[in-house]
């Protein structure tokens, strides 16, 4: 089975914090061993839920499976030991049992896209095309768009000459790159002007991370600066923004795009326990133009116009 993007990605966090060092426990005998049975066996049971990632790096997937199945007996709610228990029955071709284990880890939001799209390959094998194509759906509706990923995997090519494929794929690939790309119209080197045309600032915006990231370098007329990330999170599909200027001040936005314009809401924090709400909106302009514009909510409730700015493209 090829270990897909979907599937790895969770997991590489666990794959560099594994170590591969494991002592073994002392065999005693009953004469010699003071320790209840039951306390040996809970020992025993903790030291496998333990290892379970190392042998889950180690592609040791009979004892992973084992190890990890003992995780998921002690916290049904562990959604990570779901989601591993899965692939870990996956490679080994118990499909029956890993779908179980995916559908489960579905259940769970942080691994919903990435466990029906496993539970979708664990159909597809099992000659289930209607249940493989229904996980397929959710997994997009959930936040899957890897269109490389679902191209290329090996178990899903039972479903490629399936009529359902291509309106299937069209929807991954078309979300995968028109969501990212909402805010490409503020991509470049811009002068910011102020309503009266005065040049207040300039501003740097470039993507990074195969077009996952926008990253924002501004710098006012007075030498302040201060730097954004703005991405989609694949969590809820909003786009954030964290932004951090150099007197300490932190703003955390999230938003989606209405009507052409983005549109974030959030706080920005100046100081402990102070925090106001506030909003940006960035709106492109049919002049190739952008306008910016920040408000913050004060504590009679109105908001106010904190920031007005018209970025024009520099010439080159």
């Amino acid at each position: 089975m090829q270990r897909s993007l979907a599937r790895s990605l969770p997991f590489a966090v666990a794959l560099l914090a594994a170590v591969a060092a494991c002592s073994a426990p002392r065999r005693t005998s009953l004469a010699d061993d003071s320790a209840p049975l039951a306390a040996q066996a809970t020992e025993a049971h903790a030291a496998r839920a333990d290892d379970a990632d190392a042998l889950f790096a180690a592609g040791k997937w009979p004892a992973a499976e084992a190890a990890f199945r003992a995780r998921v007996d002690a916290n049904p709610k562990d959604a990570a030991a779901w989601h591993k228990l899965g692939y870990a029955l996956h490679v080994q071709g118990k499909l029956e049992a890993a779908a179980e284990a995916h559908a489960r880890a579905a259940t769970f939001p942080g691994q919903r896209a990435g466990s029906l799209y496993n539970l979708a390959c664990a159909k597809a094998l099992l000659g289930e095309p209607d249940q493989a194509f229904e996980a397929l759906d959710g997994a997009a509706t959930a936040g899957f768009h890897d269109a490389a990923t679902l191209a290329s995997d090996g178990d899903l090519a039972s479903l490629r000459a399936d009529p359902r494929w291509s309106a299937l794929a069209a929807r991954v690939a078309g979300e995968a790159g028109g969501k990212r790309r909402e805010l490409d119209f503020w991509l470049g080197e811009w002068d910011v002007l102020d309503p009266s045309g005065n040049r207040i600032g300039g501003n740097v915006i470039t993507k990074h991370e195969r077009g996952n990231l926008i990253h924002e370098r501004w710098t006012d007329a007075g030498g302040g600066t201060g730097q954004s990330l703005n991405f989609v999170d694949p969590s809820d599909g909003l786009w954030k923004q964290v932004w951090v200027d150099d007197k300490g001040g932190v703003i955390r936005y999230s938003g989606s795009l209405k009507d052409g314009a983005l549109c974030f809401e959030g706080v920005h924090a100046v100081g402990p326990s102070q925090e106001r709400p506030s909003r940006c909106t960035f709106t492109p302009q049919p002049d190739g133009s952008v306008l910016q514009k920040i408000e913050g909510r004060g504590a009679d409730g109105n908001w106010t116009v904190t920031f007005l700015g018209r970025y024009v493209r520099k010439a080159k």
